[in-house]
């Protein structure tokens, strides 16, 4: 009855951590879709399923495993101490490592150490060393661009509406300075794309809030101004197009990988082994495909 409570928390600690929200102006995208509007208030309404972060709840039924007679009184204990701890966790309480490692095996506790430094999500692989140090010198250009096009836009505010006596030419000047800084920040990125090998442009594409077309030319989706310059994901600026990251979290990390590791060891104590499905994927192949999608992506890859 434990099991699918576990395996939810699975999913919902999982979805915490690795999904990437999409999102648009400091909130969550819409869907773009049509809508019935209320009649009886007249507005356009939008449920949870409107935005495209909206998750798929799974449900879990209670698995048919075949129970193991168990008659050792050691394995009893410790299926007890194992339940105890699955509890916990569901139930949003800490477990210590020190309590794990005296229910698990030497080696099972040693899989489950190893499992916290382990990269077993696409999220960690594509974020998990952080923004690329390329984009952190565009990002700053970007930042002084930014300042400079508010200073600008508070300047055109207070002119036009006859609280501030600004001279035509200082407020120019403002809007020229920022421009100039754009397109500085804009040939910075150009140079970073120019000299990046097909590994790294894809690492640095999946850390921008939209696709980098600078090779296009005049048919460039990218202009030189607050809302065509390409955002780094994780800004804050209400130009970003894309800004949602992973968290990506180490306390979350600890807290699947424990339940994972407890969940592994009460199945192995309480039932039957499984024969393993025709096309189900060996913990060896698993492992294999998880170096592979790392070397894919890795910066020093040669192409």
């Amino acid at each position: 009855m434990l099991l699918p409570q576990v395996d939810e928390r699975i999913d919902d600690l999982q979805y915490e951590n690795y999904n990437v929200p999409a999102l648009m102006y400091g909130y969550r995208k819409l869907i773009q879709r049509s809508h019935n509007i209320n009649s009886a208030t007249g507005v356009r309404e939008f449920t949870e399923n409107d935005y495209v972060d909206a998750r798929v709840k799974k449900t879990y039924a209670i698995a048919q495993h075949k129970f193991r007679a168990i008659t050792d009184a050691d394995e009893l204990h410790r299926l007890h101490v194992l339940n105890v701890q699955m509890k916990s966790i569901v139930n949003n309480k800490n477990v210590s490592d020190r309590h794990l490692q005296s229910a698990l095996t030497a080696q099972q506790y040693a899989e489950y150490v190893a499992s916290l430094t382990t990269e077993a999500h696409p999220a960690e692989i594509m974020y998990g060393n952080g923004m690329p140090n390329e984009l952190r010198g565009y990002n700053m250009m970007l930042h002084a661009a930014d300042f400079h096009n508010n200073k600008f836009e508070k300047m055109s505010v207070l002119k036009s509406t006859g609280r501030k006596n600004y001279s035509a030419q200082s407020v120019t000047a403002a809007s020229n300075k920022a421009e100039s800084l754009y397109e500085d920040a804009l040939e910075r990125l150009g140079e970073i794309w120019s000299s990046a090998t097909p590994a790294e442009l894809y690492e640095l594409q999946t850390w921008m809030d939209r696709d980098i077309d600078i090779d296009r030319g005049f048919e460039s989706t990218i202009s030189i101004d607050c809302d065509g310059m390409p955002r780094v994901r994780g800004s804050r600026s209400s130009h970003a197009m894309d800004s949602g990251l992973p968290k990506l979290s180490k306390r979350i990390k600890r807290r699947e990988c424990q339940l994972i590791a407890i969940r592994a060891a009460a199945c192995a104590i309480a039932f039957e082994p499984e024969a393993e499905e025709d096309g189900a994927m060996s913990a060896e192949d698993a492992d294999k495909f998880r170096e592979r999608l790392k070397n894919l992506l890795s910066k020093n890859k040669q192409y």
